[in-house]
């Protein structure tokens, strides 16, 4: 009698094909439909996914200012950007792009994502706190998904302080929206699951650590001056907006660096203005913090950007009259020469 293990027959060449072309087909099915299902399923992938294909539709405004506003968490729900807009008024054409728990090198690279995609907004106002500003962290493998160029990802990886295990997780998450958001969706199951657990894992963030004030200053000049000239490359105007904070994190530090680079940075509220009754937890604003810091946060807005415009006009106007002094000059001064007209000449004898 043949036992079970010598009736056994080796797996061939067509059945290791085989179990290959199988994993393949389950993997695809899973990345397509990630990739097309997601977004259905998801509020927030929806909602993110929309603002991306309104971001990188802009176009400079004829009658009013196309606005960028980018940011996360903080923006998102520490303003409400309808009335923001209304507020604003019609000379200022807002379109918001926000994915939470981003910070400066996420939007450095997605905002080059987003001008080299066709982009063209007459200013960009880029939502963060000072913290998020000087931080080295990155929102994560879904950032490096969402938000960083294909041309880009080693140069985001490198700076975001990535070893090689790390590097082939971000180059990965760039190629794969199913690994890249993995995070997400295992967030938006427990979300189904348990409604209230993002409110609750809120209360387990731990308070920033505050870095010295010339550190801090150090590093937002350095990366405040990139933000400007990534924006100046592609003809737009930065403006920076620290949101409110029950305590001050380097708001002062971060003005500074800026007023030195004159990049406009608006402090709508300053740190400790507003009651721990606006706050839905230590960071984030309730709806009746938004209310307060919307309202202020239009003022200076259209204060900050049509001060900007009235500038470039001047700029404008300035480059207008001195190419017109150029070209005159020079017929002027040729006349005085021995080369002058000889009709002049035989007036004057």
């Amino acid at each position: 009698m043949h036992s079970s293990i010598s009736s056994s027959r080796a797996p061939t060449t067509a059945h290791v094909v085989v179990l290959l072309l199988a994993c393949a087909l389950v993997c695809g099915l899973i990345e397509g439909g990630t990739a097309c299902g997601f977004g259905r399923l998801s509020r927030m992938e929806h909602r993110r996914e929309a603002e991306y294909r309104r971001a990188v539709a802009m176009h400079r405004g004829e009658h009013s200012s196309s606005v960028l506003v980018a940011g996360n968490s903080l923006l998102l729900e520490g303003v409400d950007f309808p009335r923001l807009q209304q507020e604003a008024g019609p000379g200022l054409d807002l379109q918001r792009t926000v994915v939470e728990g981003t910070f400066y090198l996420d939007w450095y690279y997605g905002l080059r994502r987003m001008f080299a995609e066709g982009a063209q907004p007459d200013a960009v106002v880029l939502v963060l706190n000072p913290t998020q500003l000087t931080s080295g962290s990155v929102g994560g493998d879904y950032t490096a998904h969402f938000l960083v160029d294909r041309s880009d990802v080693l140069r985001f990886a490198e700076e975001s302080g990535a070893d090689r295990n790390r590097m082939s997780s971000i180059a990965l998450a760039n190629l794969s929206f199913f690994y890249g958001a993995r995070a997400e969706i295992r967030s938006w199951v427990l979300g189904q699951i348990l409604p209230d657990l993002p409110s609750l894992s809120r209360n387990f963030h731990s308070p920033p650590r505050i870095p010295d004030s010339e550190g801090l200053r150090e590093v937002a000049q350095q990366r405040l001056n990139r933000l400007r000239q990534l924006c100046q490359d592609h003809k737009a105007e930065l403006v920076f907006v620290i949101p409110p904070s029950n305590e001050d994190a380097g708001t002062a530090a971060v003005s500074q660096a800026a007023a030195t680079l004159g990049v406009p940075t608006l402090v709508p509220i300053a740190p400790g203005m507003l009651p721990l009754s606006d706050y839905s937890d230590r960071f984030h604003l309730n709806a009746q913090g938004a209310s307060k810091f919307t309202r202020a946060l239009a003022a200076a807005l259209k204060q900050a950007l049509s001060a900007a415009q009235d500038h470039d006009q001047s700029a404008a106007l300035d480059s207008g009259i001195h190419s017109f002094t150029e070209q005159t000059r020079g017929p002027l001064a040729g006349s005085s020469s021995g080369d002058a007209d000889p009709a002049l000449h035989e007036s004057g004898n």
